[in-house]
C-alpha cells in the first residue's frame, strides 16, 4: 500500500492494463496460430499428394494396358512369322513391323516403370506428411493445454487486482475518483504522482513559486491538482 489510496488504484490499474497485455499477447497463443497453420498447410499437402497419386495410377494402369497391347500385337504377329504361311514378300515388313511393336512395348514399360518410381515416392511422401500431421496435432493438443494454463494464471492475477482496485477506490472520495479516471486516458500510469517537497513529479519543468509555496503548505495526504501539468498531486 502507498501513501495515499489514488496511488494505489493507478498501480492497480497500470497493473491490470498490463495483465491484459500479457493475456493477449502469450507466447503460446502465437504458437498456437503458427501450429494451426502448420497442421492446414499439411492437410493441403496430403490431398494433393493423394489427388497426385490416382493421377499417377491412372496413367499406370493405361502405360500397363496399352504396353499389353502391344505385347500381345507382336506375339500374334511372331506366331504368323514362324507359322509359314507367310510369303516371301511380306516377311519384311511383317519383321518391321514386329520390331516397331516390340520397340513400342518397351516405350510403354519404360514410361510405366518411371510411373511406378513416382508413385512409390509419393506414397513416401504423403506418409511422412501424414506422421508429420500427427505429431501437429500432440504439439496443438500440448499448446493449447498449457496457453490455457497460462490464461487462468493470468486470469487469476487480473481478478486479484481488480478485487483490490475495489477496495481501494471504496477508500477514496467519489470526486477524486471521478477527477482520476478523467485524467487517466490522456496521462495514463502517471495521472497521480507524489509531491517531493520541491516540485511535482510530473511536471517537466520546475514549479512557479506561487505553485510551489500552496502544495508546501498543504495538509500531508492532500489531492491536488498541478496547474501545470493538470496531474493530481499527492502531497
Amino acid at each position: 500500500m502507498t501513501d495515499h489510496r489514488l496511488l494505489d488504484i493507478q498501480r492497480l490499474d497500470t497493473e491490470a492494463e498490463q495483465l491484459r497485455h500479457r493475456h493477449a499477447t502469450l507466447p503460446e497463443r502465437e504458437q498456437r496460430v503458427a501450429a494451426l497453420e502448420e497442421q492446414k498447410r499439411l492437410e493441403a499437402e496430403i490431398a494433393r499428394l493423394g489427388a497426385t497419386r490416382v493421377e499417377v495410377a491412372s496413367g499406370l494402369k493405361r502405360l500397363e494396358n496399352e504396353a499389353l497391347i502391344f505385347a500381345a500385337k507382336a506375339d500374334e504377329d511372331d506366331k504368323r512369322l514362324y507359322s509359314g504361311d507367310v510369303g516371301m514378300k511380306e516377311l519384311e515388313p511383317l519383321q518391321a513391323e514386329i520390331a516397331g511393336l516390340r520397340d513400342r512395348q518397351a516405350e510403354l514399360e519404360d514410361q510405366a516403370l518411371e510411373a511406378m518410381e513416382k508413385a512409390e515416392s509419393l506414397s513416401d511422401a504423403q506418409s511422412a506428411a501424414e506422421a508429420a500431421l500427427e505429431a501437429i496435432g500432440i504439439s496443438i493438443t500440448t499448446i493449447e493445454a498449457e496457453l490455457a494454463a497460462s490464461e487462468d494464471e493470468v486470469d487469476g492475477l487480473l481478478a486479484a487486482a481488480l478485487a483490490a482496485r475495489v477496495e481501494a477506490a471504496a477508500e477514496v472520495s467519489e470526486a477524486d475518483l471521478a477527477e482520476y479516471e478523467r485524467l487517466r486516458p490522456g496521462l495514463g500510469s502517471a495521472t497521480v504522482v507524489s509531491f517531493d517537497g520541491r516540485n511535482c513529479v510530473g511536471c517537466p519543468s520546475t514549479m512557479p513559486a506561487m505553485e510551489l509555496d500552496r502544495m508546501k503548505h498543504s495538509e500531508s495526504g492532500s489531492v491536488l491538482s498541478c496547474s501545470e501539468c493538470t496531474r493530481i498531486v499527492i502531497t
